[in-house]
């Protein structure tokens, strides 16, 4: 597989369902696909892939060789969610976090990343169906904690990198780490597309996130 032959830098997003497009990013829409499909010849092509959090990880097991092969060729692959059956080389099990309060699962960044530049991180702790959009104090008054993430990665893998940490004791809720010549992105939580919103400072989020996956 040889990414360097594509046309141009592309992304799909791997769900559990009917294929579509999704629209999270204004202006920047990109195709989906049912996760079952997932095969060389779909992969032929495509820079970033995307995996939802609702992925089945057991048929992921059965793939383990083509994701790897297809990262280590240059791709960049983010996943979200609860790792359970770890189904890529590197990739942790998730962990739950022993949480009170929104205090211990605050989200604070720990080594830079483009992808959360310029992002409010309590905007990322806190969200909130209020109509509106509310920030700062009256987001943390009316908002509810807990959606970015309520664990974390039990492990690093090596040479690894802790993007973002959670409560008190920065725990790995983002990491990166390389794979032959790509790069695996994990997120240990909610799809992390969803928090692009508009009217706040997580608008950054979706399309710093395409750009990476681009190879931008």
């Amino acid at each position: 597989m040889n990414l360097r032959s594509a046309p141009r830098p592309r992304v799909l997003k791997a769900t559990m369902g009917p294929p579509a497009t999704d629209r999270t990013v204004p202006g920047r829409p990109f195709p989906t696909f049912d996760l079952y499909d997932l095969s060389a010849a779909r992969l032929d092509g495509c820079r970033g892939l995307i995996l939802s959090l609702n992925c089945d990880q057991v048929f992921l097991g059965t793939r383990t060789e083509l994701l790897a092969d297809w990262v280590r060729a240059g791709g960049r692959l983010l996943v979200n969610g609860h790792v359970h059956r770890p189904f890529l080389p590197g990739l942790p099990p998730w962990r739950r976090l022993d949480h009170r309060g929104p205090r211990d699962l605050r989200i604070s960044p720990v080594t830079p990343h483009p992808v959360w530049e310029g992002v409010d991180f309590d905007e990322l702790l806190y969200r909130t169906g209020v109509p509106g959009t509310p920030t700062g104090a009256e987001l943390a008054r009316v908002g509810v904690a807990g959606f970015y993430g309520r664990g974390y990665h039990g492990s690093l893998p090596e040479g690894g990198t802790v993007i973002n940490g959670i409560g008190p004791h920065r725990l790995p809720v983002d990491i990166g780490y390389r794979l032959g010549a790509g790069e695996v992105l994990a997120h240990a939580g909610n799809d992390l597309l969803s928090f692009t919103d508009r009217d706040r400072t997580t608008r950054h989020l979706g399309p710093r996130l395409l750009d990476w996956l681009e190879g931008l």
